[in-house]
């Protein structure tokens, strides 16, 4: 037995760098390939989700639930305390839906109808508006007094917050 080592040469190396260049060729096209089929797949999408917005838009401008001349019209907040407990306050913000142009002064509308609100609010409780329920409860009869005392010129009253301390 021969203790000699024998240096290692490696292959050769005009086949290693073909063989190198080719696989970085090869691994680049398939990249490339990928990326384009990438690049269209989310281009098509984008596409698809663009043309459903505007349907959605169209759709929904044909189908609006208010006439183009309604108006809003922005209350005070309204803030005083409650029957029970008596130290128990609550705070509400609201907007008014007007169908058409009021024949009347619009302030003077506004705060009959503040007014009302308020007169309305010191008679609840804090059970009366205690859930979601609750809530459902207030908005409906909101509407309901500010339909009458509009004398119909209210469509909706919109809540837009509502805070008990």
């Amino acid at each position: 037995m021969s203790n000699s080592l024998v240096p290692y040469e490696g292959p050769e190396t005009g086949d290693a760098k073909s063989n190198f260049l080719a696989a970085l060729i090869l691994i680049s096209l398939i990249g490339a390939g990928a990326g384009a089929g990438l690049a269209k797949i989310v281009s098509d999408m984008t596409e698809t989700a663009v043309h459903g917005r505007i349907r959605d838009a169209q759709t929904f401008s044909q189908t609006l639930p208010f006439s183009p001349s309604t108006r809003l019209q922005r209350l005070e907040p309204l803030v005083t305390n409650l029957a029970t407990p008596p130290s128990t306050w609550i705070r509400v913000q609201a907007t008014l839906l007007l169908e058409d142009e009021p024949d009347t002064d619009v302030s003077v509308l506004r705060k009959r109808i503040e007014d009302d609100f308020l007169s309305f609010l010191r008679t609840l409780t804090l059970a009366h508006l205690e859930g979601g329920v609750g809530l459902q409860h207030l908005r409906e009869d909101l509407n309901e007094r500010a339909k009458v005392r509009s004398k119909g010129m209210v469509r909706e009253v919109i809540l837009e917050s509502v805070v008990i301390q």
